[in-house]
């Protein structure tokens, strides 16, 4: 045992034997005085390990390792003497996700010789760090905290000879995380692991492996753990535990979850284990069945990674299996996702990014982890509204998931505390929508109106039928939306009626013909207008797929069949066949397959139907090859989308209207 500790030691070292790229220094003698700004200097996207060496010192700060920064190592040269701290609390962020010290968000991580404190001490949840991301490595590492001190919040994680004290629920998360030949002090009476998994198929929990279990200020006795979800799974494999831990062990949390949480023991020793005492729905394991929890099988994911033998080469090579929650991605989670921290952690940022008008600013990633100085920048910036809009899918976004966390906390047995906040800046948001609306029905890009093209009629990028089809939802009481009062629902109705007759108003008629739509409208003269300087008025074949459908769920007067049915039969006479829009080295491009799914251009020409392409010059050209690079490979000038729309939706569609 003792040859293959040395093989370990020595594989670890393979990790962090890189010259350091900078040295941070408190005293001044290095090249930075901070952590952060150590890792501020590391390049976003870096596909190299980039190693920051922390000479010893007390660093009292907030720090952040982004998900954008990979390949990050932490290397400090004495634990005990090198200390990142701050104090921070759930009572002064209004989210346990948000009270961290240190955030570890880019994977391939690696952190050694390095404490990281939460100081806010007994009273709130006070993370010390939170870590969400995969393939991520501590070693000869201490956590300090409370309540809450160590969140392993999602991928798969290994602590190697670590020390990690608290009191309740102090390691805690959804991720994939073994601790070996470490040591979990318990500060006093409370849960040592608090795990969070949804179903039983879930890779996800914690193994603790030759761990030991020690104490002080203890006096009822400490759990080995309780489930945070139905699910929860924690394993103690050949772990040493003092006489704190409780002859049972194990608490359920909640009754229901005994039938459903996976706690289990492998030969436990010491004043805290006992076998004949613990609670009858734990499990005692055999050698065999504790063999899956083996650290290399246990993180061993899709990749095959095991962190005592994957080194930087392969890292890079290999892709890891897991990534942070976006906020392009936060509408596709698991419907029990939407009642759980993270959830609320992102709505209460989607409250924090809301201007004084109810509205929001476009192109912000509203998932992203915030660190308190940029909380507290955003906050002192909530009574600028020149920049909300509904552009680029903002704001009725942002509407839709306040919607959706506020329904799965009305199915809790008791609703979240933070409720009344949610629904508050639900409301809030759904007005900002219904006052933006044109008394003709339209939408404007930005309101309060900003001059220039931003006032015309938009359909550019989904922003008005985006819109229209919250408030539809919040109309027809769709599941999401029940929980709106009768005359905001009454409202978003009227607001619905009165702009489906501008919409089929708007639509091109071209030689006695109804067509498609154009991106955006004037909305006074309701013609076709200019937006950006390569965004003509011409028709659109992408977005007119999203008016189409909207279209599909209205009731399906004689003026709607003849809109979707006339705009079916343009996207059938202009296709284009044999051709592909593709990257290649960098460079989009049409190339030649005959085999190819038909496809659009984004523009088409007013009478000629041929398809434009335009640079920041603003000539229209019939080649795209002919716009500047940077116009060609920055913007959509083709699209499949209309496939789905002729192949699947329009046969549903018209089934059901041939069926009335």
């Amino acid at each position: 045992m003792r040859y293959l500790g040395i093989i370990l030691t020595v594989v670890w070292l393979s990790v962090s034997i890189y010259a350091a790229d900078i040295t941070v220094a408190a005293d001044g003698s290095g090249d930075v005085r901070t952590v952060q700004a150590a890792i501020d200097r590391v390049p976003a996207n870096n596909a190299k390990r980039f190693v920051i060496d922390i000479k010893p010192g007390t660093y009292r700060e907030q720090i952040r390792v982004p998900a954008d920064k990979p390949f990050i190592s932490l290397i400090g040269s004495d634990a005990g003497k090198t200390l990142i701290t701050f104090n921070l609390s759930n009572k002064d962020t209004a989210s346990t996700s948000a009270s961290f010290t240190a955030y570890i968000g880019g994977h391939d991580f690696y952190a050694e010789n390095v404490s990281i404190e939460n100081s806010y001490g007994v009273g709130s949840q006070a993370v010390a760090a939170l870590v969400e991301a995969d393939r991520v490595v501590f070693r000869n590492c201490r956590f300090l905290g409370w309540q809450d001190t160590l969140y392993a919040k999602g991928g798969r994680q290994y602590y190697d000879n670590c020390f990690i004290e608290g009191s309740i629920d102090f390691i805690f998360g959804q991720a994939s995380a073994v601790f070996e030949n470490c040591e979990i002090h318990s500060s006093a009476d409370g849960y040592i692991a608090a795990p969070m998994r949804f179903a039983a198929d879930e890779p996800s929990g914690f193994v603790f492996h030759k761990c030991r279990l020690t104490s002080n200020n203890t006096k009822d006795g400490v759990y080995l753990g309780r489930p945070w979800r139905d699910y929860g799974r924690t394993v103690f494999l050949e772990t040493e535990m003092g006489g704190h831990i409780r002859p049972e062990g194990w608490n359920h949390w909640l009754p229901e979850r005994e039938k459903t949480a996976y706690f289990a023991e492998y030969r436990s020793s010491g004043l805290g284990a006992n076998d004949a005492a613990r609670v009858k729905w734990a499990h005692q394991l055999t050698a065999d069945e504790a063999k899956v929890f083996a650290t290399s099988n246990f993180l061993k994911g899709r990749d095959g990674w095991n962190p005592a033998t994957a080194n930087n080469d392969w890292l890079e090579k290999n892709k890891p299996d897991w990534g942070v929650v976006t906020w392009g991605d936060v509408f596709d989670q698991d419907p029990k996702w939407y009642q759980t921290d993270e959830a609320a952690r992102i709505a209460d940022q989607v409250i924090l990014y809301q201007k004084s008008n109810g509205g929001w600013e476009k192109n912000i990633d509203m998932a992203l982890m915030l660190s308190k100085a940029e909380r507290d920048a955003i906050a002192a910036k909530r009574d600028d509204i020149s920049e909300t809009s509904i552009d680029n899918r903002t704001s009725y976004t942002q509407v839709r998931y306040l919607a959706m966390v506020i329904t799965a906390s009305l199915l809790k047995t008791s609703p979240p505390s933070n409720l009344p906040k949610y629904k508050d800046a639900f409301e809030r948001g759904v007005d900002y929508l219904l006052s933006s609306q044109y008394e003709n029905g339209g939408f404007p890009q930005f309101f309060p109106l900003k001059k220039g093209y931003y006032t015309h009629i938009t359909f550019n990028d989904d922003a008005m039928i985006g819109a229209l089809e919250v408030l539809r939802n919040i109309a027809r009481k769709a599941n999401d939306y029940k929980f709106v009062d009768e005359a905001r629902r009454v409202r978003c109705e009227k607001a619905v009626e009165k702009a489906v007759p501008l919409i089929l108003k708007l639509q091109v008629v071209d030689g006695g013909k109804k067509t498609v739509w154009v991106q955006q409208y004037d909305e006074k003269t309701l013609e076709p207008a200019w937006a950006r300087k390569f965004e003509p008025p011409c028709l659109t074949a992408g977005e007119s797929v999203n008016v189409v459908r909207f279209l599909m769920k209205e009731k399906p007067t004689p003026e709607i069949v003849s809109a979707i049915e006339a705009a079916i039969s343009w996207y059938k006479s202009n296709q284009l066949n044999g051709i592909r829009w593709v990257r290649v080295r960098g460079e989009n491009q049409v190339v030649k397959d005959k085999d190819a799914r038909p496809l659009w251009a984004r523009f088409y020409e007013f009478k000629t139907m041929k398809p434009i392409f335009v640079g920041r010059d603003s000539v229209i050209r019939y080649d795209v090859s002919e716009i500047e690079a940077e116009r060609r490979n920055g913007y959509a000038w083709y699209t499949t989308a209309p496939n789905d729309l002729l192949n699947k939706d329009y046969p549903r569609w018209k089934a059901k209207l041939n069926a009335k």
